[in-house]
């Protein structure tokens, strides 16, 4: 079925033309019909970024491996020219040039006489032509590829060479008869092996170009036999596969996140509406967040006005895969209905929603955000502010940190799982995030989001817990993270906000483990705190109120079975979430106070 589904999505969004491959070319061997001499000529020009890179063309090509095998119309100086450098034998050199130019006076007899510029390159080399190129003073390789043109058209834009060459790549790559395709259902050519390969950039772990369906030794193959024979696919079928793979994942329906062990391409058969396609990106749009989830609260996903069976044709895949040297893992495969596939996303983002300290509200938070915040935390130095490492900056930006940002290779793949599949959430995830919080000292909205979603998702047990604060949940740690939470409030008030270090910046790290010493040392700072607040005449309101809010939190503990010792992953994960509801929701109070005391201000001065 993927094979199938990745052949409907080539044929319904790709015009590449049959075996053909982009590639980058730095050397255009220019041929003229008239008298002018053929040059060689460097492509090479700086891209949008200033580096220098070659002309990327669509040309023909097929995969080869240490066999000579001459590409048509564009291929390697060491075919086209039969120059070699240091690393080359002058005996293969030799070979691939012979057979380059064989392949050149193939297509020129194969009954395209008429065809004008298979003469002229045909011609070039007979009469010795390369001998009279004058060797370029840019350096080069053997292994660079060139570009040959007639009167400055490429010779890979004629309609005889696109026939010639499906010809050629059938003799190369098939089995030389006709069968069933098993992903057709057509009578057709088979394949021997899969005429072209993704490039290994591509593909996370990859060492080199990889192939999705190889049976490149007799162990891997039915009854002790290599290529295709037993997997009957057509060479169409079998190019389309890689063109679709290529396509999706170079294209933004992708999800490949740096120093991961997996890439994620996906598509759909059907139209999918906007929110959709912004809530599938890895920064999706708020907005777009908002109106999916509510719309699945209301049971409305999908166009308004159409009846559920009206989408069964609508179908949303996806397809995981990763590197292991020379071969492809397919880790993940997803075919299902788009509407199950929208529902999915929509509860996803409804279990990582969580209020933010600087935001009123809950928050929607990112794909990327989430992956990242696995990762260490580097705190700010100087006028720069702290962020998580960041290998995708460039060197220029990059810190220490970056380079090693302790994030698990396979979280990326974990978290998608979850997401399109409503799966839960692995322990391992649980376990590093807490881990992270613990070395790192801090907890904000992308790490409460995750520790929420385990939650939302536990193997064993869903726990429910809202996006923000509930003052109605008595559980233990929740409710000790509060306390965690107000400690350090009273703390920023007693200092008026002037503190190089809070009481979380010293606790927070050994309370995740067990909080109650931290709070009993938090409640005996508390005691002076509230005294130095008592003293003054303009806060002693507040140290009362305070003081009350400490002790109703403190009974809150005492009507429940309190527990002591090491917490487990799952009550350390309440206890964060106690601590962050409790901190957004008193910057979303001061907030407000400050907005009705801005608004009063503005009232008396206009009375």
């Amino acid at each position: 079925m993927l094979l199938q589904r990745l052949v409907e999505y080539a044929k319904q969004h790709t015009t590449t033309q049959p075996f053909h491959r982009r590639r980058e070319f730095r050397w255009q061997l220019a041929l003229y019909s008239s008298k002018r001499q053929p040059e060689l000529v460097s492509l090479i020009a700086p891209d949008d970024q200033g580096r220098q890179r070659g002309r990327f063309e669509l040309t023909p090509a097929v995969t080869r491996t240490s066999d000579v095998s001459p590409q048509m119309g564009a291929d390697q100086i060491q075919y086209v020219l039969g120059w070699g450098d240091d690393s080359t034998k002058n005996s293969r050199v030799r070979q691939c040039h012979d057979e380059f130019v064989k392949l050149i006076d193939k297509w020129a007899h194969s009954g395209t006489a008429s065809d004008h510029a298979a003469r002229v390159v045909r011609d070039f080399y007979a009469n010795g032509g390369v001998d009279s190129l004058e060797s370029p003073e840019d350096p080069y390789s053997a292994k660079q590829n060139v570009l040959i043109t007639v009167d400055e058209v490429p010779i890979i834009e004629q309609e005889s060479l696109h026939r010639f060459w499906e010809r050629e790549v059938e003799e190369r790559k098939g089995t030389g008869h006709e069968g069933l395709c098993l992903v057709c259902g057509y009578h057709a050519p088979l394949a021997k092996t899969s005429p072209n390969q993704l490039a290994r950039h591509l593909v996370p772990g990859a060492d080199k170009e990889l192939a999705l369906i190889s049976v490149n030794k007799r162990v891997f193959g039915y009854g002790l036999t290599d290529g295709l024979s037993h997997t009957p696919i057509c060479l169409g079928c079998a190019d389309l596969v890689t063109t679709a793979l290529t396509y999706l994942l170079d294209s933004e329906h992708v999800v490949r996140l740096p120093q991961q062990d997996s890439a994620m391409a996906w598509w759909t058969l059907g139209e999918p509406d906007d929110d959709f396609l912004s809530a599938m990106s890895t920064r999706p749009n708020a907005d777009s967040v908002t109106r999916l989830i509510s719309r699945m609260h209301n049971g409305q996903l999908g166009a308004a006005g159409k009846r559920a069976e009206e989408f069964s044709g609508d179908r949303f895949c996806s397809v995981t895969l990763g590197g292991n040297s020379s071969r492809i893992v397919i880790r993940d495969w997803i075919d299902r209905p788009l509407e199950e596939a929208m529902t999915n996303l929509a509860r996803w983002y409804a279990d990582i929603l969580v209020t933010s300290r600087w935001e009123a509200g809950t928050v929607p938070s990112g794909y990327w955000s989430l992956v990242i915040a696995s990762g260490k935390w580097l705190p700010g130095t100087g006028n720069e502010p702290g962020r998580y490492a960041d290998p995708t900056l460039a060197r220029s930006q990059q810190r220490p940190g970056d380079r090693a940002p302790q994030r698990p290779v396979h979280i990326q793949r974990d978290l998608l799982n979850s997401c399109l599949r409503g799966s839960p959430v692995p322990t391992s995830v649980l376990h590093h995030v807490l881990g992270r919080v613990a070395a790192d000292g801090h907890l904000d909205v992308p790490r409460a989001a995750l520790l929420r979603l385990a939650l939302r998702r536990h193997p064993s047990k869903e726990v429910h817990m809202s996006p923000g604060l509930n003052e109605e949940l008595t559980d233990t740690q929740y409710v000790s993270g509060r306390i965690f939470a107000h400690l350090e409030q009273i703390q920023y008030h007693a200092s008026d906000g002037q503190l190089n270090a809070t009481f979380g910046d010293r606790f927070l790290s050994s309370a995740i483990g067990n909080p109650n010493p931290a709070i009993l040392a938090g409640e005996k700072l508390a005691t002076s705190w509230l005294a130095k607040l008592r003293r003054r005449e303009d806060t002693k309101g507040k140290a009362y109120a305070l003081e009350q809010k400490l002790s109703e939190l403190r009974k809150l503990i005492e009507t429940e079975h309190s527990t002591t010792g090491y917490l487990s992953p799952d009550q350390q994960a309440m206890f964060l979430l106690g601590y962050h509801h409790q901190k957004a929701h008193d910057m979303d109070q001061a907030r407000k106070h400050k907005a009705e005391k801005d608004s009063g201000s503005e009232s008396d001065t206009e009375n």
